[in-house]
């Protein structure tokens, strides 16, 4: 196991700001309208508890997390307490959603070009995808840097967002607070869950973080929560400056220009809506590559698939999603319905890493008493239902209106992902190696 070249360098603000940076992306733009018109003014409280939603069904992470810190959390736990072929189904499930990076990017070229025509939507988003892939080639401690800088920027956008239409604010307008009734505010708080959710993933950087066990627990709450604070804010500057009808299914962009001069509405869209997709692209580059890294570690991939650099960065893998986020772009391919599929992928290994997180106290007791949270046999049973509920409530929304192709899709990848596997198996058999002895070695736990 290679884990003893990964250098400890993420402390808690670095790790923090990913985390940051992975919730807030283009959802808050796009969702608040759409919950606006699901629960009226409630929006307010819906994404307060949202984010309290995102933390209860976080705490079989945060298990996992401080019991079993490691690199690659989600495939690592999955192989290590589920078997091999568990952790690849995993593994070929996220791999799935790097194709999701194309949508980022030509997203992020949507709020560009009409301010700078210069280049087109998917120049943009090509050329944004190329200077974060290219920035993480140079090690994690400057990828994390660059997030904290962005997400600074992200945070000031809202803030100018917010500040200007508080003193503005009627308050007749927040009246009634909920005109849609309360299984409309139940499903308004569901549907933000995607919008607070995101905190969780920072796990599989906790083999380079220098404090994983607090680390983990801590950033995902205190994250989860400022971004609630702030969502909270941008909801109320929504709907407390014109009537909440106007803003049924809009982009903040149509509430902003209510009460933003030029200037700011310029700022908004380049620092709020731009950066938040920039953000969460960033995060993605910061954390998918660790997967991959302890799978070609156990040889499921092939090992130079998870070479390291000398900044300690697995070149490989970050150039491969370069590579897979920009080919759509440049080919000019619709990659609408595949990034619906890759993003209900990106869903489906939680609901494998809920089952594995019941199995740890079992499998690893001594590990488990140093878990923040201890809970009884019986409690872990309910909460692991209510996460997988809310799981198949989250993907119930992502999987409205699905195309065929889609549906296609998503079914070929997962005949794919179970059949790897004992593919794979059979081939290093051959050459004598055990692929069931690798991705079950315990060692990446002491590391």
């Amino acid at each position: 196991m290679q884990t003893n070249k990964l250098r400890r360098v993420l402390g808690f603000w670095d790790v923090f700001f990913i985390a940051v940076g992975q919730i807030i992306g283009a959802g808050v733009v796009a969702l608040t309208g759409i919950a606006i018109g699901m629960t009226g003014p409630s929006v307010i409280l819906a994404y307060f508890f949202a984010g309290i939603l995102v933390l209860v069904v976080s705490i079989p992470i945060m298990i996992a997390g401080t019991s079993l810190p490691a690199t690659g959390a989600y495939y690592t736990w999955s192989s290590r307490v589920g078997g091999g072929w568990l952790g690849s189904i995993v593994l070929l499930l996220i791999l799935l959603a790097t194709i999701s990076l194309s949508l980022y990017g030509s997203s992020f070229g949507l709020y560009l070009n009409p301010l700078f025509p210069a280049l087109s939507v998917n120049q943009w988003g090509l050329l944004i995808i190329v200077i974060l892939g290219c920035t993480n080639l140079f090690g994690l401690q400057l990828a994390s840097k660059v997030q904290m800088f962005l997400v600074l920027l992200l945070m000031s956008a809202l803030a100018v967002y917010a500040g200007f239409a508080i003193p503005q604010l009627d308050t007749v307008l927040l009246e009634p607070m909920f005109p849609k009734g309360i299984v409309g505010f139940i499903t308004a708080v569901f549907l933000l869950k995607f919008a607070t959710g995101g905190a969780y993933l920072v796990v599989g950087l906790s083999g380079e973080m220098i404090n994983p066990r607090r680390t983990v627990v801590v950033v995902m709450i205190s994250a989860t929560l400022a971004v609630v604070v702030v969502y909270g804010f941008v909801a109320l500057a929504s709907v407390g400056v014109i009537p909440w009808q106007e803003m049924i299914n809009q982009p903040l962009t149509v509430a902003g220009r209510a009460f933003l001069p030029g200037w700011a509405m310029t700022y908004f869209l380049i620092a709020g809506a731009g950066l938040a997709i920039c953000t969460t692209l960033n995060s993605q580059f910061i954390q998918l590559p660790r997967s991959f890294m302890v799978a070609s570690w156990d040889k499921l991939l092939p090992e130079w698939v998870g070479v390291l650099n000398r900044y300690g960065a697995p070149y490989v893998i970050i150039l491969g999603m370069l590579a897979v986020g920009a080919m759509p772009l440049i080919f000019g391919l619709d990659i609408g319905d595949i990034a619906r599929a890759a993003t209900i992928s990106a869903s489906f290994p939680a609901f494998i890493v809920f089952w594995v997180v019941t199995q740890i106290p079992k499998k690893y007791p001594e590990a488990y008493k140093q878990s923040v949270f201890q809970l009884s046999q019986g409690w872990m049973w309910a909460l692991f239902l209510f996460s997988e509920f809310a799981s198949v409530v989250g993907v119930y929304f992502l999987a409205q209106d699905l195309s065929a192709t889609v549906i296609v899709v998503l079914m070929l990848w997962i005949v794919i992902a179970i059949a790897y596997y004992p593919l794979r198996k059979r081939y290093l058999a051959s050459k004598g190696i055990d692929l069931d002895v690798l991705t079950t070695d315990e060692e990446i736990f002491r590391s």
